[in-house]
């Protein structure tokens, strides 16, 4: 038990210095990282059953740096071709878009034409925008057909509800 109230720590990182945020990050990832340290025994264990060599075997049998430097250059010039295809594209379209709005508004629409479209009276339409619930079918043209829905009954003014439990 806590003798003193000021004893309690809460995790509040806003409350701490930047000093102490640094420190609590350090901490947790040199913890981290003796945990991870504490699996390679298992890691390695499951490596060799599952025939995996090591890095370094592979790579003294198979050419050495040389074919890691080949390699390297090899996903560079990828890289550079991926870097020249995405600055050409992004120039063609500022080119061809500078200047231009990228969006335009919609028209606005009036109750009359939303009732045309949904085959709905428009004196209809505040009734189901008020509703918490609305059924849609589609019609074989593909627009929407709203089915009335039943409107929630009030329980009966004899069964008196206390503290949510009916009695």
């Amino acid at each position: 038990m806590v003798a003193d109230a000021e004893q309690v720590q809460i995790d509040v990182p806003e409350l701490l210095t930047r000093s102490e945020r640094a420190r609590d990050t350090v901490f947790t990832a040199v913890m981290w990282a003796v945990y991870l340290y504490l699996w390679v025994p298992l890691l390695s264990l499951a490596a060799w059953w599952f025939g995996v060599e090591l890095a370094y075997d592979v790579m003294v049998r198979s050419g050495g740096a040389a074919t890691v430097w080949s390699a390297v250059l090899g996903y560079l010039q990828v890289i550079g071709v991926i870097v020249v295809v995405v600055v050409v594209w992004s120039l063609t379209n500022l080119a061809r878009f500078r200047g231009a709005p990228r969006r335009k508004a919609g028209r606005c629409v009036n109750d009359e034409e939303i009732g045309a479209w949904f085959g709905v009276e428009p004196a209809t339409l505040p009734a189901l925008r008020a509703n918490k619930i609305a059924a849609v079918d589609f019609a074989a043209d593909g627009r929407p057909a709203f089915r009335p829905v039943r409107a929630a009954v009030p329980p009966p003014p004899d069964r008196a509800v206390v503290s949510g439990v009916a009695r």
